[in-house]
C-alpha cells in the first residue's frame, strides 16, 4: 500500500497544475535578445512584400553597405522560418515537434537556473537543486505536452503528472473541487509575479525563482520521488564524482525529461483513443 494517500497526491498536484499556465506562458514567450519579435516582424514583412531586390551597387562604400544589408536580410529571413512562438513555422509544426520545442526550452531554463548561485536560499543548501529543478521540468513539460495535444482539464492533467512522474493512477474527481479557493490560492504563491512581469530581465527572474517553488512543491511527495523517470545510468553513476559530476547531472536530467515527454505524449495519446 502507499505510503502517501492518493488525496495527498491529488492536493499536491492541483497547485502545481494550476500555476502551469502563467509558467508555460512566460517559458514560451521569454525573448531575452527579441529574436522572436524579429522573427514575427520579419515574416510579416515576406508574407506582405517578399524580397525586394536591391539596385547594383557602384561605388566601394555602396558595396559594403549591400553586403551587410544582405547579411542582415538573410539573418532575419532565417529567424522567421525558425520554430519560434509566432512564426509561421511554428503554426505549422506538429505537436509532436512542439513538444521536442518544449523539451528543449524547459531543459536549457531550468539548467540555467540552477547555475544561478544561492537560488533556493537556505532551503538550496538542505535539498539538492538538480533534484529539485529536474522535477520541476518534468513536470512542466508534461503538462506543456497535455496543453499542445488539446488536454487542458486540470484533472486530467493531475492524473496525467501522477501517472508520469509517480507510477499512480489516481481519480481527483473523488477529492474536491479543482477550482477550489485553497487550489488557486496556492497556485497563485507558486507562479508568484510571472503573469505580472514587463521588463524582461525581471519576468526571467520570476520565472527563476517560479520553478525553484514548484520543484519544491512536487519535493515534498518524497516517498514517490524513486519513481519518476530517471536519466540515462551511465550518466547517473557519473554525477556521483567529482569535476565530471555537473555534467553528468545534467546529461542525466536531459535524458530523464525526454523520457517524461515521451512518457505523457503516449498517456495522453491512449486517453484521447478512448474518447
Amino acid at each position: 500500500m502507499p505510503a502517501i494517500g492518493d488525496e495527498h497526491v491529488v492536493r499536491v498536484l492541483r497547485p502545481f497544475v494550476a500555476a502551469t499556465g502563467p509558467v508555460l506562458r512566460g517559458l514560451r514567450d521569454a525573448d531575452p535578445f527579441r529574436l522572436g519579435r524579429l522573427a514575427q516582424r520579419r515574416a510579416v514583412e515576406l508574407s506582405e512584400h517578399g524580397r525586394e531586390p536591391e539596385p547594383p551597387a557602384t561605388s566601394r562604400r555602396g558595396k559594403v553597405g549591400r553586403a551587410v544589408r544582405t547579411g542582415r536580410a538573410r539573418a532575419l529571413d532565417r529567424l522567421a522560418t525558425s520554430k519560434l512562438p509566432g512564426t509561421p513555422r511554428w503554426q505549422a509544426m506538429s505537436p509532436g515537434e512542439r513538444d521536442q520545442w518544449w523539451v528543449s526550452r524547459v531543459g536549457r531554463f531550468t539548467s540555467a537556473v540552477a547555475s544561478i548561485p544561492g537560488i533556493g536560499g537556505a532551503l538550496a543548501r538542505r535539498l539538492p537543486v538538480s533534484d529539485i529543478l529536474g522535477l520541476a521540468a518534468q513536470g512542466l513539460v508534461v503538462c506543456a505536452i497535455a496543453s499542445e495535444h488539446g488536454m487542458d482539464g486540470r484533472d486530467a492533467q493531475v492524473r496525467l503528472l501522477a501517472s508520469v512522474l509517480f507510477g499512480r493512477d489516481v481519480d481527483p474527481s473523488r477529492h474536491g473541487d479543482p477550482h477550489g479557493a485553497d487550489v488557486e490560492r496556492e497556485a497563485g504563491e507558486l507562479a508568484g509575479s510571472v503573469g505580472t512581469q514587463r521588463e524582461e530581465r525581471g519576468r526571467l527572474s520570476a520565472l527563476s525563482r517560479a520553478v525553484w517553488r514548484m520543484g519544491s512543491t512536487l519535493w515534498g511527495l518524497q516517498s514517490e520521488l524513486d519513481r519518476r523517470p530517471q536519466g540515462n545510468r551511465f550518466w547517473r553513476t557519473l554525477a556521483n564524482l567529482p569535476v565530471v559530476g555537473a555534467v553528468a547531472s545534467y546529461r542525466s536530467e536531459r535524458s530523464g525529461l525526454k523520457r517524461a515527454a515521451r512518457a505523457a505524449a503516449r498517456w495522453v495519446a491512449r486517453e484521447q483513443g478512448r474518447s
